[in-house]
């Protein structure tokens, strides 16, 4: 099986970046997954407090191991959330043919990215699973 590159969105949450990268890397999966990280520029109004948050989350970034490979792309201006996915997912699903995507404020289980890879496998022939999702169960 050829596991699905993990695509991460990223931009001012420092804490929460951290949080679920590190969750990410307790996956038995990960020193065997590519890591993808699209990083939002800041906002033209963005104030001094925000710009740093954003410098924060791109120097923690740049530091992360425990994966197969991290492959980092910062924006220099913002593009906002839903341009930023829709973007990001399809580089990768046109050069991968899936992805796991994952926003910077989920923490995830130690199991997520064997469920999310089996999961995946068993319905990539099923026309009528269009993704696979799994709810927060806050």
């Amino acid at each position: 099986m050829s596991l699905a590159p993990i695509v991460l969105f990223v931009y001012n949450r420092p804490w929460h970046t951290q949080q679920t990268v590190e969750a990410l890397q307790k996956n038995e999966l990960a020193t065997d997954s590519e890591l993808f990280i699209f990083a939002d520029g800041p906002k033209i109004n963005a104030t001094e407090e925000q710009k740093e948050k954003i410098r924060q989350v791109r120097e923690y970034i740049h530091k992360i191991s425990g994966f197969k490979s991290v492959t980092i792309s910062e924006k220099e201006k913002n593009c906002g959330l839903a341009n930023s996915v829709i973007a990001g997912v399809t580089e990768i699903i046109n050069r991968f043919g899936k992805a796991i995507v994952v926003e910077d404020d989920i923490v995830t289980s130690k199991g997520f990215l064997k469920y999310m890879n089996d999961a995946l496998e068993l319905y990539q022939y099923e026309e009528k699973v269009m993704h696979i999702y799994v709810p927060n169960k806050e």
